[in-house]
């Protein structure tokens, strides 16, 4: 009979573990992405490692800068704690797989009442006797007894693993914590990445708050050269006023230009971890020569992006819980023993003749719990699927991403070229200008518009030579740069 039950038994278990103990696997054919070998925009770099990115821009400036980041910022720091609490939390996780053991020591105290058990007041306190945890109440003679108890031992408690439940757990755990550190390395490469994109923000705010004291300086000029040649009775009063009003508006630009300045170097201190002063920059000049693009192709961003490799932790951790959700409906065995020592005399509490010890083996098996195990699995399948969307929305975001920075790199350099030969023509047609405005042959109306032209290209030629840099950045980042960039943990 016995025999046929554990026949009976292990059979349905092979079929039990062949059916729906096993764990799904990640098929990049089932995401039904059409990934092409070529990037649709050619790469006009060559071949080039985006790892010290920064080294291309030859700026110490930067350098220190993104070295404070990493050693000073709130931000990158706090990355370095997430990371931690992740690691610690899957030793937490994995660790239910191991035995517990534990020490434990305890005193305890009882006081047992006699008058019931019908013994004779001489059995119990013969003549000459001397008893010394003995009591008597006065009243109805009811016999009392203390007693003192030591204890000292180790408790164990094991979750015997036969199916492999724990095992899923705590691997599902390592795949969870490495893909936190892949998150992590891609928040923490784009912190440093964000971080440039905001120097160089200051530095084209700098410049243009310095264009913008050039500008006032001129309408300045032109403003006394009219207010003179007024007071001679040579220019009319409109002239005068014209050249007033250039002169305030341009009061305003420049305060308007030291406020965008002092508020970005406010957010760059507060980057570094500095007291958020407003004096941060000092430099005017954007870079001429930017960072090359690292040569590679669409599939190889699976490899490249740290947050394309944690969405595939992911999956895989996913499968895992799905093991681990399926077993928990197979019995759960588990071992408990305690050893130790139990006296009434502190003293012997190390003496291995009042030794004590039990071991037991507990077994229980699910027979009915409202679907909830069986709902389980589901949630761990759809968590699964859901992962594998996730992954390929993933991909599809960092392909769409690459594209339009690579389109974009692009068309900056058309604007770029475009306009370095504006800047040329609208300063020539400014000072042709002024030298038709002293002779007489021009209005001061043409001269101020060709003067406000002139300043407006020069601003615009800044900030395409800003968004440049940005573009340049975006797109490395996007590309993923260097996997060995990793945060470390001090």
């Amino acid at each position: 009979m016995v025999s046929r039950f554990l026949s009976g038994f292990f059979s349905l278990f092979i079929i039990f573990q062949s059916g729906c103990i096993s764990k799904p696997e990640l098929n990049m054919e089932e995401l039904q992405i059409n990934i092409p070998k070529e990037w649709s925009i050619p790469m006009h770099s060559d071949n080039a490692a985006a790892g010290e990115w920064w080294v291309a821009f030859n700026n110490k400036e930067l350098n220190k800068f993104l070295s404070l980041i990493k050693t000073e910022s709130p931000d990158f720091l706090s990355l370095i704690q997430n990371q931690k609490i992740g690691l610690y939390n899957s030793k937490v996780i994995g660790a239910s797989i191991l035995p517990s053991l534990n020490l434990g020591f305890n005193r305890s105290e009882s006081v047992q009442n006699l008058s019931a058990f019908g013994f004779a007041d001489d059995f119990l306190n013969p003549k000459g006797s001397d008893t010394l945890a003995q009591s008597q109440n006065s009243d109805n003679n009811v016999m009392k007894f203390d007693n003192t108890t030591y204890g000292l031992g180790l408790n164990l408690q094991w979750e015997l693993d036969v199916w492999g439940r724990l095992l899923n757990e705590r691997e599902a755990a390592k795949k969870d914590y490495k893909a936190l550190t892949y998150d992590l390395s891609y928040i923490g490469f784009s912190l440093l990445v964000r971080s440039a994109i905001l120097y160089f923000q200051a530095v084209e705010a700098m410049a243009q708050l310095d264009l913008s004291k050039g500008s006032y300086e001129s309408l300045v000029e032109i403003r006394d050269l009219v207010k003179n040649r007024y007071g001679k009775g040579l220019r009319s009063s409109l002239d005068y006023r014209l050249s007033e009003t250039s002169v305030s508006t341009a009061i305003i630009e420049m305060e308007n230009r030291k406020n965008q300045l002092v508020a970005i170097n406010r957010q760059l201190q507060l980057l570094t971890g500095e007291y958020p002063s407003g004096h941060f920059i000092k430099e005017n000049k954007l870079p001429k020569y930017l960072p090359p693009i690292p040569l590679s192709i669409p599939a190889a961003i699976i490899d490249r992006r740290p947050d394309i490799r944690s969405l595939i932790l992911k999956i895989e951790s996913n499968s895992h819980r799905i093991a681990q959700a399926k077993r928990n409906l197979l019995p759960g065995i588990m071992l408990t023993g305690s050893m130790g020592t139990s006296t009434p005399d502190l003293e012997e509490i190390l003496n291995e003749d009042f030794g004590v010890w039990n071991l037991g083996l507990g077994v229980t098996s699910p027979i009915f719990n409202g679907q909830r195990l069986r709902s389980a699995i589901k949630i761990q399948e759809a968590s699964f699927e859901k992962s594998k969307q996730d992954l390929k929305k993933g991909l599809l975001q960092a392909f769409s991403e690459i594209e339009q920075y690579m389109y974009y790199d692009q068309s900056l350099i058309v604007q770029m070229n475009a306009l370095e030969s504006a800047v040329e023509q609208s300063r020539d047609a400014y000072n042709l200008s002024k030298e038709r405005y002293d002779k007489g042959v021009t209005t001061l109306e043409s001269v101020l518009n060709s003067q406000r032209q002139y300043n407006s290209i020069q601003s615009q030629y800044l900030f395409l030579q800003r968004q440049s840099i940005e573009n340049r950045l975006s797109l490395i980042l996007a590309m993923g740069g260097d996997l060995n960039f990793t945060i470390k943990n001090n």
